[in-house]
């Protein structure tokens, strides 16, 4: 990705969690913003300990919001059932 500025890209970490569907399927749950890739792991052990939630994927984009511009998404951790990724 092209910064438009220097310094405008912007690194941010999430926790997307899965929860069950209709028919067994996964449906998106939360999406939790986290202040860094360590507490985003964290964070997804914790909710999955909790049992509320069947899987969680640990996420990092990095994005010029400025300009436009979003890189893809990239999983840095898959826990408990997810969905295939494409």
């Amino acid at each position: 990705m092209k910064d438009s500025k220097a310094g405008t890209s912007k690194t941010t970490f999430a926790v997307v969690t899965y929860v069950a569907g209709a028919r067994g399927s996964l449906k998106v749950g939360e999406q939790i913003p986290c202040h860094s890739e360590q507490n985003a792991h964290a964070r997804a052990e914790k909710l999955m300990a909790g049992g509320r939630i069947l899987g969680a994927d640990v996420v990092k984009q990095t994005a010029d919001p400025d300009a436009g511009e979003y890189g893809e998404p990239e999983y840095l951790g898959r826990h408990g059932r997810v969905p295939e990724l494409a």
